[in-house]
């Protein structure tokens, strides 16, 4: 189900706004970057790319701004966005805030039941285990010229820091791998109880365009 966050996040991404904006860093951290001339919320839900090279190139989805600060999820190696979080840039970096937005390529997993809602802006028990198998990861695309749908796969195996047994009922489609915007929220057509570490679970979430 397209929630309603998830409406905006398609408009956002599909040709809403083109706001942009180039500069340079005055500080970093793990989760923001900060520096000047910044109209406030208005790059919520873009991406921010910094580095001084090529090879230091991150970026992070913009959960809010203000005049001066940008925070984001967290910084994104881009030859391995589902992967740990890359280094923060340099606290002089220069940066660009991309126009449009991010999409919602990231699966959580749930044991809730309950029927998806508009209104829903979380999903419900979603699993946040540290270290755990289950949690929210990059989906792996797929999609055929033309076609008026798409697929994002998950791939799962159960280890021992999660809290088995769990039977899986519902995911949840996101903008972050860590917060950002619920874009889809589907219960699955047969729930999947997973009893043991090394259990697996593949899902493939069917997306169709109108």
């Amino acid at each position: 189900m397209l929630v309603n966050s998830g409406r905006d996040l398609q408009a956002l991404v599909m040709g809403g706004d083109t706001t942009a904006l180039a500069g340079t860093a005055t500080a970093t951290s793990a989760t923001s970057l900060t520096s000047s001339g910044f109209t406030a919320s208005a790059y919520i839900g873009h991406i921010v790319v910094a580095g001084n090279s090529a090879a230091t190139f991150t970026y992070g989805v913009i959960t809010a701004n203000t005049t001066t600060v940008l925070t984001v999820d967290r910084w994104y190696n881009p030859a391995s966005p589902g992967g740990t979080a890359a280094s923060t840039p340099s606290a002089t970096a220069p940066f660009i805030i991309t126009p449009y937005g991010a999409g919602a390529p990231f699966m959580a997993l749930t044991a809730n039941s309950s029927a998806a809602a508009g209104a829903d802006t979380t999903l419900a028990g979603e699993i946040t285990t540290s270290g755990g198998g289950l949690i929210r990861k990059l989906a792996t695309y797929a999609h055929t010229a033309g076609v008026a749908s798409y697929t994002l796969t998950g791939a799962y195996t159960a280890n021992g820091s999660d809290s088995l047994p769990v039977t899986i009922a519902k995911i949840g489609l996101f903008s972050s791998i860590t917060s950002g915007t619920m874009a889809f929220e589907t219960l699955l057509n047969a729930t999947a109880t997973l009893s043991a570490s090394g259990d697996q679970l593949t899902v493939t979430d069917t997306i169709t365009q109108s």
